[in-house]
């Protein structure tokens, strides 16, 4: 079992509410130590003395920036393709997973290391990796392992929105119709998430138990639509695993659970 679950906090991240998370967690997993941080880098630098701090500081700085993707074509791919920055894309920072968390884990104290410690790490930047045969980056919700990352702007950049909304929004900006724009996103509200959606808290908690999941028992995904360790490919697949009435882990990954704990009792 996991004896300590560390969450980080991503303060740009409008309305993600970690305590809510923390106490989630903690209630599923009584016996498990639940602790709440400030965001990743400030909190590990600030373990470290202050005449260190900000030789620290410059080194991160210059590491995040050489892992930052500014660039989203694959890399073979650049030599006949024109560039992409994200800027482009309407995305903000952008790195690779497995390199940001590369970073992330070599400032992870010894004593919170192993199968036993979770490092929870919530953050507004992209994430992404170049999937072989692809001639873009792919994005990312979720980079498991140790630290896992979740970005929460993946939440509302990866799954796919609805096509009826995408073909009308594409059409209504091509005739510079901004106001008719803001009613067919104020119409398709509840079949998609949005930046600064009051309901981030509860799809960062189900991908909080993706997280917990993958580190108990090395496996995250779900066919049944209201369980929310579905890999949600749509935008309405998301509703329906993470805020739909309906919403909640499924009976298979409820037993899972259970046994894990020690328990016999139901949900």
């Amino acid at each position: 079992m996991i004896k300590a679950i560390y969450i980080y906090d991503a303060p740009d991240a409008i309305g993600l509410d970690i305590g809510v998370i923390a106490q989630y967690l903690s209630e599923l997993l009584p016996d498990t130590q639940v602790q709440t941080r400030t965001d990743f880098f400030t909190y590990h630098i600030g373990q470290f003395d202050l005449e260190l701090t900000d030789a620290l500081t410059e080194q991160v700085v210059v590491r995040l920036d050489e892992r930052e993707v500014h660039n989203l074509v694959a890399p073979d791919r650049r030599g006949d393709l024109p560039p992409v920055a994200p800027e482009d894309e309407d995305l903000p920072t952008v790195y690779q997973a497995e390199q940001l968390q590369d970073v992330m884990r070599a400032m992870l104290p010894q004593d919170e290391r192993g199968d036993e410690h979770l490092h929870i790490v919530y953050i507004t930047q992209c994430i992404g990796h170049f999937e072989p045969g692809e001639p873009y980056l792919t994005l990312q919700i979720i980079q498991h392992g140790q630290p896992t990352i979740i970005s929460t702007t993946g939440f509302v950049e990866v799954p796919a929105l609805p096509r009826e909304y995408s073909f009308r929004r594409a059409q209504l900006l091509s005739f510079g119709m901004d106001e008719a724009v803001e009613e067919l996103d104020e119409r398709f509200a509840e079949r998609a998430l949005a930046h600064g959606d009051t309901r981030i808290t509860r799809v960062a908690i189900g991908y909080a138990l993706h997280a917990l999941f993958q580190r108990l028992f090395g496996e995250s995904g779900c066919d049944e639509p209201s369980c929310p360790l579905r890999h949600a490919r749509t935008h309405d697949e998301l509703i329906e695993a993470h805020l739909s009435e309906n919403s909640g882990l499924c009976d298979h990954h409820t037993r899972m659970l259970i046994e894990a704990r020690g328990e016999k009792g139901a949900r």
